[in-house]
């Protein structure tokens, strides 16, 4: 049951995506600060990671700045995404030192908040398909494509996310695990996006 309630997230937080890009307008910036704040607070329950809010504002804060940052700044899409990624890391690691010496589980809660950063910055890269998508003009076959190619990419990861997930965890738990595949491939929609637009081109 939970395993089908992971790939239900899965499904719908693409479909949800697709429709953002599709949608435009405000539509997409909501959809990416949606996800963050998800996974923001769902990943560290779903993960076990210590010192869980710490880790719920950081991931969260990653998220909805990157994704605030490529709304207002659609000339330089992804160009601050990696400065986001970067401090959001260094404030992972000083959250771990707070937690003094001889914290239980440090380097795992190090990797799961990494792994879950990535996914909230990574989410505003559907933002910035929608922008594409507005400024080469609607076009359903590069639509398709995408949503073909992340759906194969979300089956793959969605799999290995399901597979390695604890077998008890909070449903906020259970839907981070289901979205954070589709949020960790906004920025490989994008480029996927602009791949077909060259070669149909």
């Amino acid at each position: 049951m939970r395993y089908a309630m992971i790939a239900a997230c899965s499904v719908l937080s693409l479909a949800a995506a697709l429709a953002a890009v599709v949608v435009a307008g405000p539509a997409p910036l909501l959809l990416a600060a949606g996800m963050s704040l998800v996974i923001g607070f769902g990943w560290p329950a779903a993960t076990g990671i210590a010192a869980r809010h710490r880790h719920n504002v950081i991931m969260s804060a990653a998220g909805v700045v990157a994704a605030l940052l490529v709304q207002t700044l659609p000339g330089q899409q992804l160009v601050w995404l990696p400065a986001v990624v970067g401090v959001a890391l260094v404030t992972v690691f000083a959250a771990e030192l707070v937690r003094g010496e001889g914290a239980e589980h440090r380097l795992e809660s190090t990797i799961a908040s990494t792994a879950g950063v990535l996914a909230t910055v990574s989410s505003s890269g559907w933002i910035a398909l929608a922008s594409d998508y507005r400024a080469t003009g609607p076009d359903p076959v590069q639509l398709v494509v995408v949503g073909a190619v992340v759906a194969a990419l979300v089956a793959v990861v969605g799999a290995r996310v399901i597979s390695s997930a604890p077998k008890r965890s909070p449903k906020r738990g259970v839907v981070a695990l289901g979205v954070t595949p589709v949020a960790f491939l906004g920025v490989g929609a994008l480029f996927t996006a602009r791949l077909v637009s060259t070669v149909v081109a």
